[in-house]
């Protein structure tokens, strides 16, 4: 293939693999989802935020087993069962979410989360390599599909659950996802493997160099302490996107108002990921972590402002940085997973990265069982000194990348 056609091709492999995304995306308009479930279904909302902790723990799982079925029965096979599990669950949920809990844990938390990763993964990970002079740029476009679906989709959903109500909402979006991600296993396929060399972008692998390949992010050091800057920053995430529509409302705003504020919280999420590409291109790995760490801090401190005071311009103005801030995480990875360890085994290297979510929902579930007990308030406390610690990750963090980049 020649630049020109590749440069054609891959514009319309981004597009169908955003459009996917948008649909699997779906992942995070859970708090939008968990007062239409309980009310639906007659379920305990004391109980329903945990399935959000174990979708997301299911969505790493399932980025792992991803990587190693796309070896064997190939991009189609991979994303076509994508579609089946997240319709599963999904489908399943609207069907038989009465039953309980259990029930809504099985299907909506760990299926659709296992086929989201799986999805996510597979697309990502093949879309991403098609453009190695614009790393950062492809995810961001990628990362701004997954985002926004609970801003368009989600608030879509409640919508016509009035008029439908919600069970038959969930079937329908299994249904029309599944069609949507097999729609997309007959467009997305694997880059050339010459691609940088025909694009005149070899710089751009510097970072990547053919002595990375062969490395597995385990055994680096800086995977580690990368690993502990993305969980913490990723644990206060989750701490603030999970929770929105009942923390809105602690901080003063009616019911309407929180459930708005869960959807803006979606835009800063999508919005970063496209500022945030850029912003990676442009600048770099250690400028971007830099960025995300200081908005991390800043959104915590507001966030407690606002909690403790019941003044709710405060807490809004943290959750949607907060919303900024997590959006760049997804972002980072995928182009911390490509440029420090090549292209060869890309989609294995970024759902380990990615496991980083399992410890983040570990940490988050851990710091609501311990400090939660006495309210919101302790927890986000605890958030705050732990990106604190994530910004001091930060040095060690810059003098191995610098090593492992320019001292190839």
């Amino acid at each position: 293939m020649t630049a020109e056609e590749i440069r054609r091709k891959r514009t319309r492999i981004l597009a169908t693999s955003t459009i996917a995304l948008l649909f699997l995306g779906l992942i995070y308009a859970f708090s939008m989802f968990a007062g239409p479930l309980c009310a639906a279904f007659g379920l305990p909302a004391s109980g329903i935020g945990l399935t959000f902790n174990l979708m997301m723990i299911a969505f790493c799982l399932g980025g792992l087993a991803g990587s190693a079925l796309q070896k064997r029965v190939g991009l189609r096979w991979e994303l076509t069962l994508a579609g089946i599990l997240f319709c599963i669950g999904f489908v399943g949920t609207g069907l038989f979410g009465a039953g309980g809990l259990a029930v809504v844990y099985a299907l909506y938390g760990i299926c659709g989360g296992l086929g989201v990763g799986i999805g996510y993964n597979a697309l990502v990970a093949t879309t991403n390599v098609w453009f190695p002079d614009k790393v950062g740029f492809s995810s961001g476009i990628l990362m701004l599909g997954f985002g926004v679906s609970a801003l368009i989709l989600g608030n879509l959903s409640l919508q016509l659950a009035g008029a439908w109500g919600l069970p038959t909402v969930l079937v329908v979006l299994g249904i029309v996802t599944l069609a949507i991600t097999v729609a997309a296993s007959f467009v997305v396929e694997a880059a050339p493997a010459n691609i940088a060399e025909t694009l005149g972008c070899q710089k751009k692998e510097r970072a990547g160099a053919e002595d990375a390949h062969s490395e597995k992010p385990w055994a680096t050091a800086i995977f580690w302490i990368y690993w502990v800057w993305v969980i913490i920053v990723n644990a206060a995430g989750l701490a603030t996107i999970g929770n929105a529509a009942s923390d809105a409302q602690l901080a003063g705003f009616d019911a309407a108002t929180a459930i708005l504020l869960a959807s803006l919280i979606s835009v800063a999420n999508g919005l970063s990921r496209i500022i945030t590409g850029s912003f990676y291109d442009r600048r770099g790995v250690v400028a971007t972590m830099c960025l995300a760490s200081i908005l991390a801090t800043s959104s915590v401190l507001l966030i407690i402002c606002g909690v403790s005071t019941t003044t709710g311009v405060l807490y809004a103005a943290g959750a949607l940085l907060c919303g900024l801030c997590y959006g760049s995480c997804p972002v980072v990875s995928s182009a911390f997973a490509r440029q420090r360890y090549g292209s060869r085994d890309y989609p294995f290297n970024l759902s380990v990265v990615n496991f980083s979510l399992v410890v983040a929902s570990l940490v988050n579930i851990l710091v609501l069982a311990v400090a939660g007990a006495s309210g919101r308030l302790p927890v986000f406390i605890t958030m705050a000194v732990l990106s604190v610690v994530a910004l001091a990750d930060l040095v060690p963090f810059s003098r191995l990348w610098k090593h492992d980049t320019e001292g190839r």
